[in-house]
């Protein structure tokens, strides 16, 4: 049986779950929103990864550990920008080719009626 270890860095949560878990060399980050105040999806898309970053760092892992996205948008003519600010946050950590793989939804609502997105991701280290 995996062991699996709770990440949990303090960042914001809307319910009764864990912000990351770690089992075996996976880390899965539950789905992550924007930091309040984020009104446009370039902010939100950067201001959500860097609370995803905080996830992997304390369960041990870096942004190129990321191996798995999903982005859920709640409209997809957002979705240029939001690929915009996708591919300036990873090569802003030093990805500029090996892009994870990735799955982009819309959705109808997102947990706060602010939030243009929400992101999940799968690490493995």
């Amino acid at each position: 049986m995996v062991e699996k270890e709770i990440i949990d860095p303090g960042t914001p949560k809307a319910g009764p779950y864990n912000p990351g878990i770690k089992a075996g060399n996976l880390i899965f980050v539950s789905g992550q929103g924007p930091k309040p105040g984020a009104t446009e999806i370039k902010e939100q898309t950067l201001t959500t990864f860097e609370n995803v970053k905080a996830i992997l760092e304390a369960g041990g892992a870096k942004v190129s550990d990321i191996v798995k996205v999903t982005v859920y948008l709640n409209d997809m003519s957002d979705f240029r920008k939001m690929n915009r600010a996708y591919k300036k946050f990873f090569e802003n950590n030093g990805i500029n080719e090996k892009f994870p793989a990735r799955t982009t939804i819309e959705v109808a609502n997102l947990p706060v009626a602010s939030m243009k997105l929400e992101i999940d991701v799968i690490a493995a280290m």
